[in-house]
């Protein structure tokens, strides 16, 4: 069995590597995977040569999303691919979260602006709600182009460069507990929680969405995913996803749902990578 690996172009002045490769080797290895690794940019590729392509570290797609969706829109009619083409078409774009919020998805308060009039009256909005507001583009990636802002000038210059970059900017009451509690990454494999990270934050302490520690499973992050999974119309299709919540009000609430390339933190359980690729392979047989 032959399995594309799909990944995207290193920025080497601002690295994010792919962490979870080692355990995807070791775990294709096990299970006697030709694990092949190609760069979705790649025009000389054959796709249809693949039993499967699954797209991991594609983190450079972000400025040419309408491209890299042509792309996977391309290779899903040579073989098979996950996440499928439709839901990272509605996946890479954050207004997903106000969909999710129309079906009973707790989610943190948010605005999306696509010109400095609706960014103006957004932040009234929400520093009404918080000390500081964050920042991020719809379309995004490990954290580029967001920010953390405690007054509406600061906030501006923040939103300018989001619009400057040709994307609507989503506004959001900052959550504090990010800071100490951290925010939660629940990966889910084959439709099952695997395990759950702890991430650095992003916009206080810097990195791409690094990982902190592993977290217990418990019983209010396996309700959360449960709501999430009601609310997707095509989970039972997802080979992975990662669930990042954070705790606002005493309770947990989707900051993203990440559907398309997230890094899985594998380091915290290799056994995920065997997972992904059994339950690959059983889609495929």
């Amino acid at each position: 069995m032959k399995i594309a690996y799909v990944i995207g172009n290193d920025n080497p002045t601002d690295p994010d590597p792919d962490l979870d490769i080692p355990f995807a080797t070791e775990a294709a290895a096990q299970l006697d995977i030709d694990l092949v690794f190609a760069n979705w940019n790649d025009k000389s590729i054959a796709w249809e040569s693949f039993d499967a392509a699954v797209i991991r570290s594609t983190w450079d797609y972000v400025p040419v999303r309408d491209e890299f969706l042509k792309f996977a829109k391309t290779v899903e009619t040579k073989t098979k691919l996950f996440n499928s083409h439709d839901v990272m078409r509605w996946n890479t774009d954050k207004k997903y979260l106000s969909v999710l919020e129309g079906k009973g998805v707790p989610i943190i308060p948010t605005k999306f602006a696509s010109s400095i009039d609706e960014a103006s009256s957004a932040l009234n909005w929400a520093f009404e709600k918080a000390e500081a507001i964050a920042i991020k583009p719809t379309v995004g990636a490990g954290a580029r182009l967001a920010g953390k802002a405690t007054t509406k000038d600061e906030a501006i210059e923040f939103i300018k460069k989001v619009l400057e970059a040709n994307r609507t900017a989503i506004i959001q009451p900052y959550i504090s507990s990010v800071d100490d509690e951290g925010e939660k990454a629940i990966i889910v494999i084959n439709g099952e929680i695997s395990h759950v990270a702890k991430k650095v934050p992003a916009l206080t302490k810097g990195g791409h969405g690094d990982a902190a520690g592993q977290l217990e499973i418990t019983n209010e992050v396996r309700e959360i995913v449960k709501t999430i999974s009601n609310a997707v119309s095509q989970w039972n299709d997802l080979l992975f996803a990662r669930v990042d919540v954070v705790r606002m009000d005493e309770k947990l609430v989707l900051m993203e749902l990440e559907l398309t390339e997230p890094w899985l933190f594998m380091q915290f359980r290799p056994a995920a990578g065997v997972d992904l690729f059994k339950a690959l392979k059983q889609r495929i047989a």
